[in-house]
């Protein structure tokens, strides 16, 4: 296990409470933290990922009295995590993410949050546009470039795309929570193949994150792509 060191201090706290979790249902930390991130996604979906959530959940999290189950540790942990973003205005997610699940495993040390507000101060305007346009991270990690931005353009939308599907659900955690409005896929930029897109905002069912069908989406190019390169049939 490497060593950690968080930037964020509630990110400890977070840690704490995902080892509580691990004791309890027998999983590792890092088992726990991905399926916090689905109960957590679940839960800002609007009762759209009810099926998901109940399968997630249900591998050892509600086992035991009610108030000391896994899945209680975790709602405290949401709390937790909600209370953070508030007061530090960071991203925990990516802070507990790197230092205490993956600890940079696979090259994955994401930005800094000083680096992402330089290089957002460097390539959009400070002053709140007028217009709506769109920024796109084509490897977005837990979405804290997109949120720098959205600091002074909250009204864009916003796009993030990822191989791995837990920065996924971080950058739509992070959107969501954050007000902001765009998508969150999963996705490999290079051969285009996406799995799942999430499309954040407030929806009339409620939640502020619900799932889109890939061939629907506007990122469903693999497919096109695949038909592009194919030899056409012989008509001999």
């Amino acid at each position: 296990m490497g060593k950690e060191f968080f930037t964020i201090g509630e990110s400890k706290q977070l840690a704490e409470l995902f080892e509580q979790v691990a004791r309890k249902t027998g999983h590792g930390r890092g088992r726990v933290f991905s399926d916090f991130l689905t109960v957590m996604r679940c839960a800002l979906a609007g009762g759209t990922m009810e099926e998901e959530y109940h399968e997630t959940i249900g591998k050892g999290y509600t086992e035991g009295e009610p108030g000391t189950r896994g899945i209680d540790t975790l709602k405290t942990a949401i709390h937790l995590l909600i209370g953070a973003m508030e007061d530090a205005g960071q991203d925990v997610l990516g802070d507990m993410f790197q230092d205490a699940i993956t600890y940079g495993e696979n090259g994955q040390f994401f930005t800094p949050d000083s680096v992402c507000t330089v290089m957002a101060g460097l390539t959009v305007p400070n002053e709140r546009t007028a217009d709506r346009r769109t920024v796109n991270d084509p490897a977005c990690g837990s979405g804290r470039q997109l949120l720098a931005v959205a600091k002074n353009q909250p009204h864009w939308e916003f796009t993030g795309q990822d191989v791995d599907h837990r920065c996924v659900q971080m950058t739509a955690i992070n959107m969501g929570l954050n007000g902001l409005r765009g998508w969150a896929v999963w996705q490999n930029t290079l051969t285009l193949e996406c799995n799942r897109v999430y499309k954040i905002g407030f929806r009339q069912h409620g939640g502020v994150i619900t799932e889109f069908p890939v061939e629907q989406s506007p990122f469903n190019h693999h497919a096109t792509i695949r038909a592009d390169v194919l030899p056409k049939p012989s008509t001999a």
